[in-house]
């Protein structure tokens, strides 16, 4: 099955499932504001994600999280990010949040499947990894080695998809990593030991001077 096809089912789904249970939807899970802040000296990226309302990651019903949410990587950062054909082969690899529910973490996974899929996969590839993640109201934050979304330099652009029960809820965000510009410690350092060094000379040549004899 194709990842159109999965797709078209997974929001035929999610609509039956809706109209079988009489449920009245609940406010769309959007996105105020977010980032991916790479700091280069440990090769580490910061994503942060500022949600309109406490996201449900948990609460699972027929094999769906309530709320979930996916990145797409291009370690190319290039934008837009579907720029490529086939569909998602300038893709490095994917964040899915799909998966908190299973083990309480963020899984990455190759884009591509190899052979069989593993369960809990979405019909995606191999996981490279998982990491926590921070939920404090509404206010989600996880960071993960450069290397684990396929990433070297810290430049890559990024697709952010929210979803409910499985299913896109038309809540699409693209975006560019940054670089975190963090003044270096060693210089900080040396500048105030400089510092501290002219200071503790003067005030001995001072000290020096009120000591020695008057000339006569």
């Amino acid at each position: 099955m194709t990842y159109a096809q999965k797709f078209a089912v997974s929001i035929f789904g999610a609509a039956l499932i809706a109209l079988g249970t009489g449920q009245i939807a609940q406010a769309v899970l959007l996105v105020e504001s977010e980032s991916a802040v790479v700091n280069l000296d440990v090769k580490e990226v910061l994503f942060t994600v500022n949600f309109n309302q406490v996201p449900d990651f948990f609460t699972d019903q027929y094999g769906a999280q309530v709320d979930s949410f996916q990145y797409f990587i291009d370690q190319d950062g290039e934008l837009p990010i579907l720029n490529a054909s086939p569909i998602y082969s300038n893709f490095s690899s994917i964040i899915r949040g799909d998966e908190i529910h299973v083990a309480g973490d963020v899984r990455i996974r190759d884009v591509f499947s190899v052979g069989l899929s593993e369960p809990n996969s979405g019909g995606w590839g191999n996981i490279r990894g998982s990491v926590p993640y921070t939920l404090d109201g509404t206010v989600l934050k996880f960071s993960t080695p450069l290397q684990l979304i396929g990433d070297s330099d810290g430049v890559f652009s990024y697709q952010l998809l929210l979803t409910e029960f499985g299913a896109w809820n038309g809540i699409t965000n693209e975006n560019k990593s940054i670089i975190s510009s963090v003044p270096e410690p060693n210089l900080a350092l040396g500048a105030l030991t400089f510092a501290a060094l002219s200071i503790g000379l003067r005030l001995k040549r001072k000290h020096k001077s009120a000591l020695s004899p008057v000339n006569q």
